[in-house]
Formats: C-alpha cells, sequence, structure tokens
C-alpha cells in the first residue's frame, strides 16, 4: 500500500499528524507492505523572509476569515493534544521562517531511504527527519531557513551534511517543492495533513491516533480488495 502525505513545516497539526500515522504503522501489521512519501505544502507561499508576527497571527494571515481570538482557541487545542503525545509546543519562541527550504532538505531523507534499501515501515529517514525538523521548529525555537539548522537535523537522524547542501542547490528538488504544492491545489487539498492512500482514499485534517489506526486498516481492507477484483478481471 502507498501513502501520500501532504503536510507544512509551518503547521502544527501536521507535526501532530505526521506522528500520529508514525506511530500507528509501528502498531500495524502489514506495516513494511507500507509505503510513504512525504509532499511539500505551502500555508503561504510567498513567504521569502523570517516574519515578525504571532503563531496566532500566523494562523489568521494563511487562513481568511479566522479571527485571532479563533486562532488562539486552536493553538490551545493543539498544544493539549501534543501533550498527550509528550510533544510539548513552544509558541513563543518560535520562528516563522519560510518552509520551503525544509521541503527541499527531505530529498535528502528520500535519497536515504533509496539508498539503504528502507522505503516501507515507520523507520525511514523521511519520517526520521520530518519529525526533527517539526521539533526544531515548534520545539526547541529555531528557524528552518538556515541550512546550518537543516544539516544539524539532518546529522541528528544520521543523514550526510553533504546530502543536504547538494539537496538545497538543487533545482530539481525545488522543482519537486512547488510541484508537490501545485497538484495539492489542483486536487482541492486545503487542510493539513492530508492523506491519499494508493492514489484513491483521502483523508484531510489532523487524525487522533485511534482514528489513524482504523483508517490505516480500513484502507489496507480496501486495498486487497482491489487487487483481488483486478486479479478476477484478468
Amino acid at each position: 500500500m502507498h501513502i501520500d502525505v501532504w503536510a507544512d513545516f509551518a503547521c502544527p497539526w501536521s507535526y501532530l499528524g505526521i506522528h500520529h500515522l508514525r506511530d500507528a504503522l509501528t502498531r500495524f501489521e502489514h506495516r513494511d507492505q507500507v509505503e510513504v512519501r512525504f509532499h511539500a505544502y505551502l500555508l503561504d507561499p510567498e513567504q521569502s523572509s523570517v516574519l515578525q508576527m504571532s503563531q496566532a497571527e500566523f494562523l489568521v494571515h494563511t487562513h481568511p476569515g479566522m479571527s485571532l481570538d479563533e486562532a488562539d482557541e486552536a493553538l490551545e487545542r493543539v498544544s493539549e493534544l501534543s501533550r498527550a503525545d509528550g510533544i510539548s509546543l513552544d509558541f513563543e519562541s518560535l520562528v516563522l521562517a519560510p518552509t520551503s527550504f525544509a521541503h527541499k532538505a527531505m530529498a535528502a531523507a528520500r535519497e536515504m531511504d533509496e539508498r539503504s534499501g528502507i522505503t516501507t515501515g515507520a523507520a525511514t529517514y523521511q519520517f526520521t527527519y520530518a519529525e526533527a525538523l517539526f521539533r526544531a521548529r515548534f520545539e526547541v525555537g529555531l528557524n528552518l531557513a538556515d541550512p546550518d539548522v537543516l544539516i544539524g537535523c539532518a546529522q541528528d537522524v544520521r543523514i550526510p551534511e553533504m546530502l543536504v547542501v547538494d539537496a538545497l542547490s538543487d533545482p530539481v528538488a525545488s522543482s519537486e517543492v512547488f510541484s508537490d504544492y501545485q497538484i495539492a491545489i489542483q486536487m482541492g487539498i486545503d487542510s493539513i495533513p492530508t492523506y491519499l492512500f494508493d492514489r484513491r482514499f483521502v483523508v484531510q485534517g489532523l487524525q487522533s491516533l485511534d482514528a489513524t489506526v482504523r483508517i490505516l486498516e480500513s484502507a489496507w481492507s480496501q486495498s486487497l480488495s482491489s487487487t483481488d477484483t483486478t486479479e478476477e478481471t484478468h
């Protein structure tokens, strides 16, 4: 089974959602037959520098129609949910840096997955690097537009420095980021994280851990049914 995930490192719900997906996969009986591919979504595609505003103000900026009070309430909800999973979000220290650089750096994690042959389950470099980047932004208050931060996060999960350096200067990696984002827009994705199972079954928005486990099981059953139907047809 193949899962495409659209998320943004500027989104705390994406952080928690990917954490839930990874945790759910560790519990899933068929995890070694599940491949997860991360795709870039940009909450603010025009952002090119650090913004001097709070996370709540950023939500208002990127979600037309949302009030500041509503943004504060939403952040409190995601903070409470995160604490239940042992994640401590620090919105006071947050650096509102553009995330396109971090998305480009993810190409290094995909390269490591291919080199290692670990392309399925919850132990891929894509999972470990993505969570390291989310942790750096939301828990440690680091600037994800700083190449040294991106390299440091990579080294923490055993991705060589030069792979990140190469990814950051690679025009193909840059085009993939914006291609991923454009595909998301064309698909009508307006809530992240979004999960696409076997290119036909879509789930949008943050799901609880229990719900994520159930979704995996349901998607797996549908995948098997589809395979069986195809084989009978031929």
